[in-house]
């Protein structure tokens, strides 16, 4: 489940002022429902995957013993 910020809450927040979570997070859900957005649910991917370039995209974790993933996790 998703505890992050909602895109009605982020509406009026620039882009860079998102975390990388909820880039990844809305990136997702957003791409799978690619074929039903309308041109502006489109800007508003388009733009969550030009910051996500802008920040060189995800960061890619070593892992380990403890648990700790190769992924980012954003539930």
């Amino acid at each position: 489940m998703y505890v992050g910020r909602t895109l009605q809450q982020l509406q009026n927040q620039p882009y860079g002022k998102w975390t990388i979570e909820e880039l990844a997070y809305h990136r997702d859900v957003m791409t799978q429902m690619q074929g039903c957005l309308n041109d502006q649910g489109q800007e508003i991917l388009n733009k969550v995957l030009e910051e996500m370039d802008n920040r060189g995209g995800l960061p890619h974790y070593g892992g380990d013993y403890d648990g700790h993933g190769t992924t980012i996790h954003y539930d």
